[in-house]
Formats: structure tokens, C-alpha cells, sequence
């Protein structure tokens, strides 16, 4: 348990302090960590924590995205809140790269959107939906275990290979991999949900990203569609964004504001520029809600 201090300490700490937008109540993650290690210390095998909007956290040692909502509330502040924020009860949310569904439970269990919640990897499929189950969201999230990719390498049912031995950091993989793997199904994001009005997307699939949005054309030219929040910011994945009409942005969750793109993060949020207005006006309008006793 104290390694395990230390390299919180180390990589996990300094963000929290450098970034964290509440100047009170800084001392509770080490608090929260400290209760997590000692479940785990004491043999239990998965921990079920509270989180926000009365949602559970079903914790198993390496969940690392779910530790640090644990941890802070929201473990990617902007981005996440940005997804609170904009969204609407019954709009249509398209997670791709799921894992374990922060993004997901943020939406439907916070926002009240409606999820389509896209994880390839069987194990982590699996998780998800209990992890769905738990917080019974599953009249609001419909979960598919399938790779979404380019129209190329989807036809034909072709599947692709994922390794399925790296927890949360299971992505594609060629025939040199060593490890564990699975075969998945392929499709398209615009198979998919081309005719759902998907409101905002989130695309987190460990480099594969310019791949989801060559199959994603019709998607991104949806009347519906105002933002999208994605990892990755090589200079094809930026092109297809402008080419498509969007601009990049970074956002500010306290004092609602989207300002031009200039903070360097491992997320980018695109805005479709001509819905600029109805983004701000759905940013500044939407409910404000409590994260651990500090409204956003």
C-alpha cells in the first residue's frame, strides 16, 4: 500500500493540485485513495464506492479511470463536464471506447441523455454492463460490443484483433502481438448510429481515432450533432475536424465559457461552428449540479 502511495504522490497528486478547479476540500483524494487501498488491503476484491448524482462506482484494483472520478469527482474535469453541461434529458450520447463507461454513466446517470455505448473488448464489454447494472442505467445506455473503424475495414464482416491482457489499455493489434487477443466485429460509426441524432460524441480508441471518423462522414454532417470530444490530435484527425466544419476549443466549467483552442490536453473538444450559439446557450442555460459539495 505505501508503493502504491508513492506513486500516487507522484503522477496522480500534482495533477489534482495543479488543475483543480476547487481551492477548498483539496486533501480529500488522498483521503478517498486511502480509503480505497485499505478495502483492497483487507481482502476485498472489488470496492463499491458513491460517486455523484447518488451513482456507484464498482471498483476492482487497475480501474484507473474509475479511481480517479473516485478521486476527484470528475476525473477529466473539462471534458466531463462539458458533457454535463451540454447535454439534455433524452438526447442522444455516442460513447466510442466506452471501457468502463465514465463517460456513459456521466451522461445518462448526470445528464439524462441517452447512451450508445460502443467497447470492443469482451472482458471490458462485460464489466461495463455490470457496472450499467449496478446503477440500473440501463433503460438509458445500450451498450454494443463491436470496433468501429473505417468503411474499408468493415466490409465483408472482416474482424479485427484487439488484445484483451492490458485492463484498460486494450486496443487493436497486429499478428506480431504476443499477448492475449480477441477477434471482434467491425462496423462503421455511421451504420451505426447515421440515423440516431447523436447530440455529442466522444471517441477514446488509443490511436485509431482518424479510423472512427473516415467511417463517420454522415455522423459528423448531422444537423444534431454539436460537439465532439476526442483523444488524439495528429494533424489527419484535425483536418477531417475542419474539413467537417468544426473548430477546437478548450472549455471552462465555472464560468461556462468555450474559449479558442490553447490549453494542451490529452482531450480535445471540437465545436461544429454553426451551431456556435446554440452550444454557448446550452452551456450557460444547463442545471448546475453538485460533485462532491462544489456545484459545476
Amino acid at each position: 500500500m505505501f508503493s502504491k502511495f508513492k506513486a500516487f504522490l507522484k503522477y496522480t497528486a500534482p495533477d489534482f493540485f495543479v488543475a483543480s478547479p476547487w481551492n477548498k476540500n483539496r486533501f480529500s483524494p488522498f483521503l478517498r485513495f486511502a480509503r480505497l487501498q485499505l478495502l483492497f488491503a483487507l481482502g476485498d476484491d472489488k470496492a463499491y464506492v458513491d460517486w455523484i448524482n447518488d451513482l456507484v462506482l464498482p471498483i476492482k484494483k487497475g480501474d484507473n479511470g474509475l479511481t480517479g472520478n473516485y478521486y476527484f469527482g470528475l476525473h477529466k474535469f473539462e471534458d466531463m463536464a462539458f458533457v454535463i453541461h451540454i447535454l439534455r434529458e433524452d438526447d442522444v450520447f455516442v460513447d466510442v471506447g466506452a471501457n468502463l463507461g465514465s463517460y456513459s454513466l456521466t451522461a445518462s446517470g448526470v445528464a439524462k441523455a441517452r447512451s450508445l455505448a460502443y467497447e470492443p473488448v469482451p472482458d471490458t464489454y462485460g464489466r461495463l454492463i455490470q457496472i450499467l447494472c449496478v446503477n440500473s442505467l440501463l433503460d438509458r445506455v445500450s451498450p454494443f460490443m463491436i470496433a468501429l473503424t473505417t468503411p474499408l475495414d468493415s466490409e465483408d464482416g472482416i474482424m479485427l484483433r484487439f488484445s484483451s491482457d492490458r485492463g484498460c489499455m486494450n486496443s487493436f493489434v497486429d499478428e506480431g502481438y504476443t499477448g492475449s487477443v480477441v477477434d471482434v466485429v467491425t462496423s462503421t460509426l455511421d451504420d451505426q448510429c447515421g440515423r440516431s441524432k447523436p447530440v455529442l460524441l466522444k471517441i477514446d480508441v488509443e490511436g485509431f481515432e482518424a479510423d472512427v471518423l473516415k467511417g463517420a462522414s454522415q455522423v459528423l454532417a448531422a444537423e444534431s450533432l454539436l460537439a465532439v470530444i476526442i483523444e488524439g490530435q495528429t494533424d489527419e484527425v484535425n483536418y477531417i475536424f475542419k474539413n467537417a466544419g468544426f473548430i477546437d476549443v478548450n472549455y471552462c466549467p465555472l464560468s461556462r465559457a468555450i474559449r479558442p483552442h490553447s490549453k494542451t490536453a490529452p482531450n480535445r473538444i471540437w465545436i461544429k461552428s454553426s451551431r456556435y450559439d446554440v452550444v454557448e446557450d446550452r452551456l450557460r442555460s444547463a442545471s448546475a449540479h453538485s460533485v462532491y459539495g462544489n456545484y459545476i
